[in-house]
């Protein structure tokens, strides 16, 4: 599963809508909109934000953020995993 759709089901799960999410972690609604699109990856200031606001631990979402990166990577060298 790719970081936005963890991001995107994490906030639903925590019943939390987009602007919701947003001024918890002090951004705009359409920032959370991009990540949850998976047009950006948020920054490691955003990182522990979007933690806090799930209630999650910050080595989680970089967790969710490596594998994303791992897998956009082998996808573009075309390494099968």
């Amino acid at each position: 599963m790719r970081f936005s759709q963890r991001v995107y089901a994490e906030r639903k799960k925590n019943g939390l809508s987009a602007d919701q999410l947003a001024k918890a972690c002090e951004v705009s609604r359409s920032y959370i909109t991009l990540i949850e699109n998976g047009r950006r990856l948020p920054g490691s200031r955003l990182l522990p934000k979007l933690a806090a606001a799930f209630s999650l631990s910050t080595a989680v979402l970089v967790d969710w953020y490596l594998e994303d990166m791992r897998a956009k990577i082998q996808h573009e060298l075309g390494i099968e995993s």
